[in-house]
């Protein structure tokens, strides 16, 4: 997005007219069906963080996980750390704001946030507009608490004492609290702090959580990842070119005949016999032999690993992972599953990631479910 001055700040329920051309647009949308949780993890990039995000919140969410959407909002993303939030969105109301023909190409924050700066990204935002209260709790600029209530069960300072409360919870202090009326903010209000935000973190430049927002952001990761291993593939070609021009620049001197008597001598001494072929390569080779291959065992090559093999699970209810313990020798985890066949094909999605997993023991527990343990090791696939 462009400077801060080119930004257009609309309220969902403005009387005036949309935009005719909404070019860095931003519509204020009053999200009931939402809330917000904190992370921080030691890696970066939308899909992976994605992953990691359903593992944690599939067991809460159940049977209803295929109804929720996870976006995460990244206001730090370095190459081995990122933190945010993620949005949980449930009812499809984003998919309501683009069926609605006005606002469809309008980049889409949750009303609240506009309001960022006026607590400077560190407290708590209270957003009545008339029919509904939202309270969000910001931490580092990041949505930590997001709650609406109805203004006819509710009212400002019983939802603004609420959340004062869980973040006294937190062991936290919120000192600075705003308290807005968005009908009686004018455009230039929305306007002022709208820029003042975007000024104060730049991330929330990027936020945006209409379906073309996400969809965009997934794709830009996609394409960064494959120019990078594209780059990657011509640097490596280039260096084997090389090593290989050099390789038979040396073969012809008499530098390398020389080298070549001593590499046979010394392969003889080390090993107690002559080298069939080239003393390097054979060198080579007997230490794969004895070494073994290696395997990633480090947190993100493990996290990598399961997730690709929750995936051929798809939506399925039938079995759900409630508790994960990484170690860099064996990582354990604990479920429950409908059926043992749905452990079975678990070990053997695992299996297929290149883990060795061993059971520890299967109990029958209420509702019919079985509790299961598994405690898994890379292999040498």
């Amino acid at each position: 997005m462009k400077n801060n001055q080119s930004h257009k700040f609309v309220l969902f329920d403005d009387s005036h007219e949309a935009l005719a051309q909404p070019e860095n647009a931003v519509l204020l949308y009053p999200f009931r069906n939402m809330t917000a949780h904190a992370f921080t993890f030691p890696f970066s990039g939308i899909s992976r963080v994605r992953d990691a995000l359903m593992i944690q919140f599939r067991p809460l969410l159940g049977e209803g996980s295929g109804g929720v959407s996870l976006v995460p909002f990244f206001v730090k993303s370095e190459r081995k750390l990122s933190s945010g939030c993620v949005f949980t969105l449930f009812g499809g109301e984003t998919e309501e704001i683009g069926e609605s023909g006005r606002y469809g190409n309008y980049t889409v924050w949750p009303a609240p946030l506009v309001a960022a700066a006026e607590v400077g990204g560190n407290g708590v935002i209270v957003w009545a507009d008339g029919d509904f209260i939202t309270t969000v709790w910001l931490d580092g600029w990041a949505p930590a608490y997001y709650k609406t209530a109805s203004a006819q069960d509710s009212d400002v300072q019983a939802e603004k004492g609420e959340a004062l409360a869980y973040v006294a919870s937190c062991g936290r202090d919120a000192q600075n609290v705003f308290v807005a009326d968005a009908k009686a903010l004018s455009r230039l209000d929305v306007q002022r702090m709208g820029g003042a935000s975007i000024a104060g973190c730049p991330a929330y430049g990027l936020l945006d959580l209409s379906n073309r927002g996400t969809n965009l952001l997934e794709r830009r990761e996609k394409l960064v990842a494959s120019l990078t291993v594209a780059g990657r593939a011509a640097v490596a070609s280039a260096a084997v070119l090389l090593l290989l021009t050099l390789g038979v620049y040396l073969h012809d001197s008499r530098v390398l005949a020389a080298g070549r008597a001593s590499s046979a001598a010394a392969y003889a001494a080390a090993f107690g016999e002559a080298s069939a072929g080239s003393p390097l390569s054979s060198a080579v080779a007997k230490l794969r032999a004895v070494g073994g291959p290696e395997s990633d065992v480090s947190f993100n090559g493990v996290m990598r690993g399961i997730s690709s093999a929750w995936e051929n699970f798809s939506a399925s209810d039938d079995i759900s992972i409630e508790i994960l313990r990484y170690g860099a020798d064996n990582t354990d985890l604990t479920g429950k599953a409908k059926s043992n066949e749905s452990i079975q094909r678990l070990r053997s999605f695992l299996e297929d990631e290149g883990f060795v997993p061993a059971r520890d023991n299967i109990q029958q527990i209420p509702g019919g479910y079985l509790r299961f343990n598994l405690t898994i090791s890379r292999g040498g696939k």
